[in-house]
């Protein structure tokens, strides 16, 4: 009874022990729901993109369609980067049926798209992967051929053709070094494209195909698809004319040649007024449209000769070279242009006015150092003012002035024009300005102010030496230069616009006027006569400096860097010009007889082409130059007496009244040449070409006109008598070749280089 009892007690009453069974268990359940639950709210809240993603990995195949790039333009709306539509081929090897598939899409697609056979055999073989690109960026033409080769094999589910874009630049390699390139993903690489990549990069489209359960693509015919539309970039419009880059271009890319540069050659030109860029020019540059194609053809020779394993580096090295900006990365020591500023700062301190003198014997000593020479050095230039002084460009005037100015104002001045920091111009890759390239005002000495003075011993960009000079042809104000004028949406919304900006004022406005009528008469007939372009008032100094840093080369000689920096008209500056020619291999290397002639034609079709009439002066009209008159419809009498009235000889053909003039009316020739007028409709006598480059203006003068022609001079000439007489002139370019056959008294045109010795 009391077991049976006790029994019935412990069926309804759980001993100790089962009571803290039960709680375990109790326990761990419950500590396994709450894993459960928490992992699942970790996964909801937490971690649900990343499993989202992983389901529509599962259901979807998602390709990207490359945005469509902004353009860039220039100021007056003529593209130079734009995108053009194209196609990537994508394959899914996941979904290639069977190796008979396999084995053809690797034999017949190298042919097709122009792959690698290897290659593609390797991309096959991932048959976890549904998203290989085979070919990007073909033309329209060929990936019609493709689709239909798709169709005809029935591989639409393998692959895809999806919408892209290229860049095209349709100028080629003009601005080459300002503008850049991109890369395969349609990003900045270089210049501009680099620097303004955030504006002209657009938003990227994506293709979405759907799959079914097993991972399979469903039916779809391969097409061009955009699900999610790719979104166009901003375009970029600059302060760059593409006219004006074209001339400074043709212009530079000669004197390269003529010259053989070694390392290359930069021009800028820039609005005064504004500090707006309107051309910027490198050569040699590169095709924009091949950007990582060597352009010199004996560099790439000697990189093909290397051991196989320096040729990369090698020939990495000058595609970097070659994409360089020169005008705004590479430094130099300016030479006698920087005459222009120690000239100014000397002004605005009244340490120096017209009526300054200096004397030159031919040397400038200073205690404590070797004797400094003047380049005409073992002659002299003597007793001059400072007008002569800048004309001749004469080194111990301007190590004089370099003195007055003293160690205190020098770098000061040298501060404020902004050779102590970088212009700020809107672009990337402008050289860093350390106090290496120049002379600390805590460290500069008497010895290096005069050197400085004549633009030796410290080194400036040619964006700086530019910007420097727009300050003194302006009104005495340093301005940010700047290339970049507006970023525009595709609705034709200004996003963001560029400016002019005053840095700050460095010269009195009086100062810049004195300094720009000085530095006219270094073009009209002084050391930069080169630059001289008729009917405009041009200003401007020429420069020749040595690379100092560097050793002699086989011939004892120092590489020079030969330069030009002005800009026009004189009284009422528009435009700058300058023109850096690097190492130049010539044996005359002056800048006054390299870079000058360069700018000239610069000036001679930029000033035109912004407007400006020319205005002659009385000398240019009435002493040398004669405007043929309309004699036609005239008698022969008249004519004659017309003719010779002018300073001109006539010859006459028949009798009665004149029906046929040579030259036309309104062309330009020089007095003591002879027209030719005819009364009938005799055909003209014709008269043969003379070769006259290379001859003195003299020479050239009479052999055209012994030969029955008529000559027309560009470039600076006093008078007829100096004309004649002249011996440091002789002729660069004659525009009719010799041998030409020509009417008679046609007027041949011939430009002037002068070869006198100014730095």
């Amino acid at each position: 009874m009391r077991f049976r009892h006790q029994q019935e007690v412990s069926m309804r009453a759980p001993s100790r022990r089962m009571w803290q069974k039960s709680v375990g268990i109790l326990a761990a359940i419950t500590v396994c729901f709450g894993a459960i639950g928490c992992k699942l709210m970790v996964v909801q809240l937490g971690e649900h993109h990343q499993w989202q993603a992983l389901a529509a990995e599962q259901q979807l195949t998602d390709s990207v369609i490359s945005d469509k790039r902004g353009n860039i333009i220039d100021r007056n709306g003529v593209v130079l980067a734009r995108s053009v539509e194209v196609a990537t081929v994508i394959m899914m090897p996941s979904e290639i049926p069977d190796e008979a598939a396999r084995t053809m899409i690797c034999n017949e697609l190298p042919e097709l798209l122009t792959v690698s056979k290897e290659r593609l055999e390797k991309q096959t073989k991932k048959t976890g992967s549904r998203y290989e690109v085979i070919k990007a960026k073909i033309d329209r033409e060929l990936s019609y051929r493709f689709i239909d080769w798709v169709r005809e094999k029935q591989l639409t589910g393998v692959f895809r053709v999806i919408q892209d874009y290229k860049r095209e630049y349709p100028l080629g390699s003009t601005l080459s070094c300002v503008l850049g390139f991109t890369g395969t993903e349609n990003s900045g690489l270089e210049g501009l494209e680099a620097k303004y990549n955030a504006y002209l990069a657009g938003k990227a489209g994506r293709v979405i195909t759907t799959k079914n359960g097993w991972g399979d693509a469903l039916p779809n015919d391969i097409q061009y698809e955009t699900t999610i539309a790719a979104e166009e970039g901003n375009t970029l419009q600059l302060t760059i004319d593409s006219n004006i880059q074209r001339m400074v271009e043709k212009y530079l890319e000669v004197a390269v040649a003529e010259t053989g540069a070694a390392n290359r050659a930069s021009s800028i030109v820039m609005d005064v007024q504004t500090g707006e860029v309107l051309a910027m020019a490198t050569k040699g540059d590169y095709d924009l449209n091949n950007p990582r194609v060597l352009q010199n053809p004996t560099q790439a020779a000697t990189i093909a000769a290397l051991a196989d394993d320096l040729q990369a580096g090698a020939f990495m090295e000058a595609l970097q070279r070659q994409w360089k900006n020169k005008a705004i990365s590479e430094f130099y020591e300016p030479g006698s242009v920087f005459k222009i500023f120690t000239a100014s700062m000397a002004m605005q301190e009244k340490l120096i006015s017209e009526n300054s003198h200096f004397f030159c014997n031919g040397t400038y000593t200073m205690a404590g150092v070797r004797t400094m020479k003047c380049h005409v050095y073992p002659r002299s230039h003597g007793s001059q003012n400072l007008a002569q002084a800048i004309s001749h460009s004469c080194n111990p005037a301007f190590m004089s002035i370099g003195s007055l100015v003293g160690k205190t104002l020098f770098p000061q001045y040298h501060e404020q024009f902004g050779f102590t920091e970088v212009t700020g111009i809107d672009m990337l890759g402008e050289a860093r300005v350390t106090p290496s390239l120049y002379h600390k005002a805590s460290a500069i000495t008497a010895v290096d102010v005069a050197t400085s003075s004549i633009g030796q011993t410290f080194k400036v960009t040619p964006i700086q030496m530019i910007t420097g000079v727009c300050a003194v042809a302006g009104d005495g104000q340093l301005r940010r230069p700047f290339v970049a004028a507006r970023v525009i949406s595709p609705d034709n919304q200004t996003v963001i616009q560029n400016k002019p900006t005053v840095r700050r004022r460095v010269i009195s406005e009086d100062t810049a006027k004195r300094i720009s009528t000085l530095l006219e008469g270094v073009v009209d007939g002084g050391g930069a006569k080169n630059a001289y372009v008729a009917g405009y008032r041009v200003a401007g100094k020429t420069g020749t400096s040595e690379k100092t840093d560097q050793a002699a080369g086989a011939n004892g000689r120092k590489n020079v860097v030969a330069s030009f920096c002005g800009f026009a008209p004189a009284d009422n500056p528009r435009v700058a010009v300058l023109v850096m020619i690097d190492e130049p291999q010539t044996y005359i290397r002056y800048g006054g007889t390299l870079a000058a002639p360069v700018a000239q034609k610069i000036f001679a079709d930029v000033v035109p082409y912004l407007g400006i009439s020319p205005q002659y002066k009385v000398q240019e009209q009435a002493e040398w130059q004669v405007t043929m008159p309309q004699v036609v419809g005239k008698t022969t009498a008249e004519a004659v007496q017309l003719l010779q009235g002018l300073g001109l000889s006539c010859r006459t053909v028949g009798e009665g009244m004149v029906t046929v003039q040579q030259p036309a009316a309104g062309e330009q020739l020089l007095k003591g040449g002879t027209a030719v007028v005819y009364t009938d409709q005799t055909e003209a006598e014709s008269a043969t070409v003379p070769a006259v480059v290379g001859k003195t203006l003299s020479e050239a003068n009479k052999l055209l006109i012994d030969s029955g022609l008529n000559v027309k001079i560009h470039g600076w000439t006093a008078t007829v008598e100096n004309v004649n007489v002249t011996r440091q002139a002789v002729i660069s370019v004659q525009n009719t070749p010799s041998g030409s056959v020509v009417p008679r008294g046609t007027v041949v045109e011939v430009t002037v280089l002068y070869q006198d010795a100014i730095e």
